[in-house]
């Protein structure tokens, strides 16, 4: 292994300290994917892309009740997300198209986890609350990234300045994509991905309201 390299790749990569599971979970396992690929023909974009159709192979695992894959292929894209960023700022191939593509291969992934959990855990559990806990899964999901996204865009700021105090005092980030999946993930391994999927979107929801409202307290009108 190339030392040079591999420190600039860890140099390059986002470490988000509150953001526990991405940061010292994930981010170890996805430099070493990078590391084997950025002297490669490879692009941020086509990684993105990668991811999702990756994806498709978890909503069929969850689809045909095999919830142990299904978890586990979880947790790999949640590694896998992280390489496309990296080979970016590596490669210096940032752009806000690749952003653009990033957050919809994102929300494209946890689209499909949740609707293959509500299809998998309703057809072959017979688990009736399974439809009602995946759409909480989206909607959280959906509403966290909605939020944060139409703030920045109307008024040029980050909502995450208004939670930054309260993450000091918590010394992490509920808002870590890669706890949640974590969570999905080990949940379905036990044999309970609808459970999964409802912390998930309960984590989600509760943060972006939480983030919302300390928003508007401190950031109204200016």
């Amino acid at each position: 292994m190339n030392p040079e390299k591999w420190k600039l790749i860890r140099e390059k990569s986002e470490h988000h300290k509150r953001w526990l599971v991405s940061t010292y979970l994930n981010r170890p396992f996805s430099n070493v994917i990078t590391y084997f690929l950025i002297d490669r023909n490879v692009t941020p974009n086509q990684i993105s892309v990668f991811t999702s159709f990756f994806s498709f192979f978890i909503f069929i695992s969850y689809v045909l009740g095999n919830f142990v894959l299904g978890g586990i292929l979880t947790q790999i894209v949640s590694i896998i997300d992280g390489v496309d960023g990296e080979i970016a700022r590596v490669k210096n191939l940032c752009s806000n198209l690749g952003e653009v593509i990033d957050s919809v291969s994102d929300r494209l992934t946890e689209i499909l986890i949740c609707i293959g959990v509500g299809f998998g855990a309703s057809t072959v559990k017979g688990a009736r609350s399974a439809w009602l806990f995946s759409m909480i899964g989206i909607i959280g999901f959906l509403m966290d990234t909605y939020i944060a996204e139409l703030v920045k865009s109307r008024t040029g700021r980050s909502l995450h300045e208004a939670i930054e105090k309260l993450e000091e005092k918590l010394r992490f980030s509920p808002s870590d994509r890669g706890l949640k999946l974590l969570i999905i993930c080990i949940l379905s391994v036990l044999g309970f991905p609808e459970w999964g999927v409802l912390f998930a979107g309960l984590i989600s929801i509760f943060y972006a309201v939480t983030k919302f409202s300390l928003w508007l307290m401190n950031f109204e009108g200016r």
